[in-house]
């Protein structure tokens, strides 16, 4: 099999799969949260409030609300902007792995495969059109740069990601060891915040707050183990609601410990960055498959830097691979195919939240905790 890097016949079949994937992404018709959100756009561009009382509840922030202009232009030109997101990230990722020496074709070919033929990437994009695509991307040269030592810059990023959707607050503790530097980034995230959210104050009053009760109050969901922990397969009602109540106090303590690993110098900052991700979806109540969108691009940033390394950390690289190929098949086959896992099939929404959690936990402690390398292990 040849070696994909340099090859001219790899640029021209990832050309030709970002148009194919564009085109399909126009032709098909709107669907699942991407119909969801016309009533926030129209609600906007006819005066109205985008976190009004309507049956679509928005959970966004500011920067989701600027997708009216497009969408004003034609309804599926957000959905491009979002797709376009996320081919970046793919065509990008794809393109510099292959041209890494220090890796075999086979691995090579399984990684572009993961990436390009993917059936949880291609409903999440091509079908749903999620926002997340917008914020994965973010995420991801945020941690690109971060690691150039361009903390300012990264913050920025993952600020804008935040004032889209809440969940990149977590990457923050990761930009920087140094304290000057945190209390730094601190400071421009609040000033940034407060900027933002006093423009959208004077523009629509405080009904951006919906968008944090939300994110705040919602049942636990799908992939996430709480929502196992909450259904009617896990007997010990009493056992489960107790954790349920944890859930963000598990997220804020293992985040905080990981910070203070990255602070001691015993992670490296790209690690930190996807060890901190996996902890939160570890333990998070909303389990929601478009969260995962930015999990694996946070995952396509480690790689990258990664496989800098002479002996990069494999049997991380495969867990996470491994994790990718169980979403296929749950969130990219089963999901869809069973009518979003509603009336007969409702109970496989109740426990798919255990066998995540088990895949999560293995990739945290191979990131956190990977075995001693030595330099004849191949």
């Amino acid at each position: 099999m040849p070696v994909l890097a340099s090859s001219k016949s790899l640029d021209v079949s990832l050309c030709l799969y970002g148009i194919v994937v564009l085109v399909a992404s126009f032709m098909v018709a709107p669907m699942h949260d991407y119909a969801l959100y016309f009533a926030h756009w129209d609600l906007i561009l006819s005066g109205g409030d985008p976190w009004a009382k309507i049956d679509a509840a928005n959970a966004y922030g500011p920067v989701y609300n600027l997708f009216a202009f497009p969408y004003a232009v034609h309804f599926q030109l957000p959905k491009l902007i979002f797709v376009s997101c996320w081919l970046a990230l793919v065509l990008y990722t794809v393109r510099r792995f292959s041209a890494l020496e220090n890796i075999s074709a086979r691995v090579k070919w399984i990684f572009a495969a993961f990436w390009l033929l993917n059936p949880f990437f291609i409903v999440s994009t091509v079908f749903y059109g999620f926002n997340d695509s917008l914020v994965a991307l973010l995420c991801f040269l945020a941690i690109i740069i971060a690691v150039q030592g361009r903390g300012k810059s990264s913050l920025i990023l993952i600020t804008a990601g935040v004032l889209t959707k809440i969940y990149p607050v977590f990457l923050l503790p990761f930009i920087s060891r140094e304290w000057k530097d945190i209390r730094r980034n601190i400071v421009i995230f609040v000033v940034i915040l407060a900027v933002v959210y006093l423009i959208t104050y004077l523009i629509w009053g405080g009904s951006f707050l919906v968008a944090f009760g939300k994110a705040n109050g919602r049942n636990p969901t799908l992939f996430s183990i709480m929502m196992f922990l909450y259904g009617d397969f896990f007997p010990f009602k009493t056992i489960g609601g107790f954790l349920i109540s944890l859930n963000k106090l598990l997220v804020l303590g293992s985040v905080f410990y990981l910070f203070k690993r990255f602070q001691h110098g015993k992670l490296d900052q790209h690690t930190a960055f996807l060890a901190g991700f996996t902890a939160v979806l570890m333990f998070y109540k909303a389990g929601q498959q478009q969260f995962y969108l930015s999990y694996f691009a946070i995952f396509a940033a480690w790689v990258l830097i990664e496989f800098r390394k002479e002996l990069p950390n494999l049997k991380a690289f495969y867990a996470v691979l491994i994790l990718g190929v169980w979403m296929m098949l749950m969130a990219g086959i089963v999901y869809p195919m069973t009518g979003y896992m509603s009336g007969e099939y409702l109970w496989i929404r109740e426990v798919i939240g255990l066998p995540t959690f088990i895949f999560l936990c293995v990739v945290f402690k191979q990131l956190v905790f990977p075995a001693p390398l030595n330099h004849g292990q191949p």
